[in-house]
C-alpha cells in the first residue's frame, strides 16, 4: 500500500495538470461560437498550452525534478508554441488573401463573360429587324431653326413565313 501511495504522490502534480488541461479543452470549444477568430485563438491557446506543458515536463524530467529546470522547460515550450502559432497564423492569412484576390479575379472574369454574352448576336428568335434612314427636312418653329438631318429608325417585326 505504501508503494502505491508513493507513486500516487509522485504523479499527483502530473494528474492535476492533466485534469486542468482536459478541463480547459472541454470548456474552450464553446467560445468558438463567439466570432470567426475564436476558433483560431482556441487553437493557438491549445498549442501554446501543450508545448508549455511538454516543455515543463521535459525540463522537470531532465533536471531531476527541480522547479528551476521545469520553469526553464516551460518557458522554452511557450516560445516554441508561440513560434508555431505565428507561422501558422501567417500561413493562414496569406492563404486568405490569396483566396480573396482569386475571388475578385473570378468576379471580374464573370462580369466580362456576362457582358460579352449580352453583346453576342442571338439565335433565331422569330423576329427580324431592319434599319430605315429617314431624312428630316429643315424647320423653323417658334424662332428655332433646325437644319436638315437624317435619322435612323430600328424596326423589329415578326418574320414572315416562307409559305405565305
Amino acid at each position: 500500500m505504501q508503494r502505491f501511495l508513493d507513486s500516487l504522490s509522485f504523479s499527483q502534480p502530473y494528474l492535476i495538470g492533466l485534469l486542468f488541461v482536459i478541463l480547459i479543452v472541454l470548456i474552450m470549444p464553446g467560445c468558438a461560437t463567439a466570432s470567426a477568430d475564436s476558433a483560431g485563438r482556441t487553437r493557438d491557446f491549445a498549442t501554446t498550452a501543450a508545448t508549455t506543458a511538454g516543455g515543463a515536463y521535459i525540463g522537470a524530467r531532465e533536471g531531476d525534478g527541480k522547479a528551476k529546470n521545469a520553469a526553464v522547460g516551460a518557458a522554452a515550450g511557450f516560445v516554441v508554441g508561440e513560434t508555431i502559432n505565428y507561422f501558422n497564423n501567417k500561413a493562414q492569412q496569406e492563404a486568405f488573401l490569396a483566396g480573396y484576390e482569386k475571388g475578385q479575379s473570378n468576379a471580374v472574369k464573370q462580369q466580362y463573360w456576362i457582358a460579352r454574352d449580352n453583346q453576342r448576336a442571338r439565335t433565331d428568335d422569330g423576329y427580324e429587324e431592319a434599319y430605315y434612314e429617314i431624312p428630316v427636312p429643315p424647320s423653323d418653329r417658334d424662332g428655332v431653326r433646325r437644319e436638315p438631318t437624317k435619322r435612323v429608325i430600328r424596326v423589329v417585326m415578326p418574320k414572315e413565313e416562307a409559305g405565305s
